[in-house]
């Protein structure tokens, strides 16, 4: 290499310069892919802190919670769905994706509602976006949050009188969701 001429150990060098560093980048690169498509498959089970004021209400079974607030009647809701899938088969609809398509589908099916982002509430190893929906008799916040397989919506709903208690209540919807974790949870056995 001392016999190189300068010009032909410059352009050697501009040669393994970006290859030495761009081995461990695509290495790298590879694990981080290989970690998110594995994480992305996953299901979870969430946890959460109900406050005592509310009051349990009769559910269907694709409902987790139902509770309502005796002092404004404004009723608080859980969902979650999981796919059971080794990989994710809707990557686009994470939590940004997901709540961008449920104010599209407000906006074209729904007419006479509004849609718009409300925010963001961070929790415990998840983030939910917030929605709120509006029409004349209701307003309905939901808030959507993906981690792997796992979608949770859990949303805040009031109707004639306790419309008005939608505001006012934002904080303590806000506090509720963050209480909320999620462990993961094998379900290859179902």
């Amino acid at each position: 290499m001392d016999g190189d001429p300068p010009r032909r150990r410059a352009l050697r060098a501009s040669v393994l310069l970006p290859a030495i560093c761009l081995v461990p980048l695509a290495v790298g690169w590879t694990k981080y892919h290989a970690y998110r498509e594995k994480e992305d498959s996953k299901n979870f089970q969430p946890h959460f802190v109900i406050p005592g004021s509310w009051k349990a209400m009769p559910h269907g079974p694709q409902t987790l919670f139902k509770y309502q607030d005796p002092s404004n009647r404004l009723i608080f809701r859980g969902a979650v769905n999981q796919i059971i899938s080794p990989v994710n088969p809707t990557p686009e609809l994470d939590t940004d994706g997901i709540a961008q398509f449920y104010i599209d589908r407000t906006e074209q099916s729904m007419p006479g509602w509004t849609a718009a982002k409300a925010g963001v509430v961070n929790a415990k190893g998840l983030k939910f976006d917030l929605i709120r929906r509006e029409r004349q008799d209701r307003i309905v916040v939901t808030a959507y949050a993906v981690r792997g397989n796992t979608t949770l919506l859990i949303t805040l709903f009031g109707l004639g009188k306790a419309k008005p208690f939608v505001d006012s209540n934002m904080p303590e919807f806000q506090n509720f969701l963050q209480s909320f974790s999620l462990n993961e949870k094998d379900m290859s056995d179902l």
